[in-house]
């Protein structure tokens, strides 16, 4: 049996076969998943062409990676410590940078969208989350005069941030679990690893000031046809692959309504898509 067995954004049970893996890759084996009995195939939806993972594994079986080792330095696919890795990417140029290209291309929306009258805040400090951030290097760059960052993140491994000033909540993010609404949350490379992605942006637009926005950026499905089935963008962690059709509609649904969106290739060359919406009233 594998699931899911319905299609996230329409319902349609029945899919096309895209790419299939004949055993575990590292990750479903770092917590037990053996070859018995195993399948996992990426899908494309025939009803609304969403590409999602079918897989026969226990589907809560990957949430101790993200508890205990997705990031650490015993997950001998990183290589380093995530403190380490902080270090090395804060430390790169500016044109090397994806998490400031990143961050420019958020805050340049805001201007835009306040420019536009689309949002009201009140004067700055603001806050802003980020959600599975335990990287620490998207708050840590996010952070000026305006801006007051927080981290949510099941993982450990990221409370060193708070030696760079930077508050850190190890715990998934759920409804309430902030002590006061952020004007902004960022889920960068999160909705593809969770299995309900709809209840969790439900969860962050309940933590979101008035006209409150939300970025998310997460691998496009561009890839299928222009990386190989070996690329790591394939592996099993990732659970869906959004393209804007689908990423707009799951936004739609909950109650969020798009002010920007951009497909790119990042300067490491995955394609990747940015949107950043607004709570609705």
């Amino acid at each position: 049996m594998t699931r899911p067995d319905r299609c996230l954004i329409c319902g349609a049970p029945d899919a096309q076969l895209l790419l299939a893996a004949d055993q575990p890759d590292s990750y479903e084996r770092r917590v037990g998943v053996t070859e018995d009995g195993f399948a996992r195939a990426w899908v494309r939806c025939t009803g609304c062409g969403f590409h999602y993972s079918r897989y026969s594994r226990d589907p809560q079986i990957l949430d101790r990676l993200y508890e205990d080792g997705y990031r650490d330095a015993a997950a001998a696919w990183r290589g380093a410590t995530t403190e380490e890795v902080f270090r090395k990417v804060i430390a790169l140029p500016d044109d090397q940078s994806e998490t400031r290209a990143r961050i420019r291309w958020i805050k340049q929306g805001i201007a835009q969208a306040q420019g536009a009258d689309l949002i009201h805040w009140p004067a700055a400090p603001w806050r802003m989350v980020d959600v599975g951030g335990a990287t620490g290097i998207m708050a840590y760059e996010f952070r000026d005069s305006q801006w007051l960052p927080h981290v949510v993140d099941p993982a450990p491994e990221g409370r060193f941030v708070e030696a760079y000033g930077i508050p850190y909540i190890q715990a998934p993010f759920r409804a309430g679990l902030l002590d006061a609404p952020v004007q902004m949350a960022s889920l960068v490379y999160v909705l593809e690893h969770l299995r309900d992605p709809e209840q969790a942006l439900r969860d962050v637009a309940s933590g979101l000031a008035p006209d409150g926005l939300v970025f998310i950026e997460v691998p496009d499905a561009l890839a299928f046809g222009r990386k190989p089935a070996e690329d790591d963008i394939f592996n099993s962690c990732h659970l869906w692959l959004f393209d804007p059709v689908s990423l707009l509609a799951l936004l739609a649904r909950t109650g969020f309504e798009a002010l920007q969106l951009a497909r790119i290739r990042t300067i490491r060359g995955h394609y990747t898509l940015m949107v950043l919406a607004k709570a609705s009233a």
